[in-house]
């Protein structure tokens, strides 16, 4: 039926998957989108905030980020509504990407690009709604609640942001993590406090690995 296809979800994935394969075969379009804190910082160019998460480093890149849009952007899609699931993508993407500036913004050759900030928000709001909901993560052989996942991706998140681990942007899955998580909650703040505890061992695991990498 036509009223299950998550029509925004398909749009987003097939947008994104278009302008990628374009700026792999153009540079000029990778250089106008991606994010660059100096082009953001000297010439004002905000827009690029948004358009980087048009934009993927290669095709496991690209893969990865649209496989899991498209999964939980599907179910999130559903239950919340075209527009709020639309919030929660955009917002992530801008909230993740802004704190990447700030973080970099003494080194103005900082350049990033993918949807992982927008991906995460998407995957923190479902995990947030349904935290029992299990997870294949490799290469765990068996699947795992939701909350589980969640859980150490974050801390992963937290300590890999510190550390810079390979070349990654987990400063952006974090703040797009907690931007679904925190989307979900201001939208549906009873089925958040239904699942506060989830939730709250989430955060607070966070929290204990920020001390962790704060003291070291």
């Amino acid at each position: 039926m036509s009223g299950d296809i998550p029509l925004l979800t398909l749009t987003i994935v097939i947008a994104t998957s278009a302008v990628t394969i374009a700026a792999f075969r153009n540079i000029s379009l990778l250089e106008r989108f991606i994010l660059h804190v100096g082009a953001i910082e000297e010439r004002g160019q905000w827009y690029r905030l948004f358009t980087s998460a048009l934009l993927h480093g290669d095709w496991m890149h690209l893969l990865v980020n649209m496989f899991s849009l498209y999964m939980f952007g599907s179910l999130l899609e559903h239950v919340i509504a075209p527009w709020r699931f639309g919030m929660v993508y955009v917002t992530g993407v801008m909230i993740a990407s802004f704190v990447a500036v700030i973080l970099h913004r003494h080194d103005w050759g900082y350049r990033a690009l993918g949807a992982s900030g927008g991906v995460a928000a998407v995957v923190g709001a479902a995990t947030a709604a349904f935290p029992d909901m299990t997870m294949m993560v490799f290469p765990v052989p068996i699947p795992l609640p939701a909350w589980i996942v969640g859980t150490g991706f974050i801390v992963y998140s937290v300590i890999g942001a510190r550390g810079q681990w390979d070349n990654v942007g987990h400063d952006a899955h974090l703040a797009g993590t907690l931007t679904g998580i925190g989307m979900l909650a201001a939208f549906y703040p009873a089925a958040a406090l239904e699942n506060i505890i989830p939730i709250g061992i989430m955060l607070a695991a966070g929290g204990a690995a920020w001390m962790y990498v704060r003291r070291r």
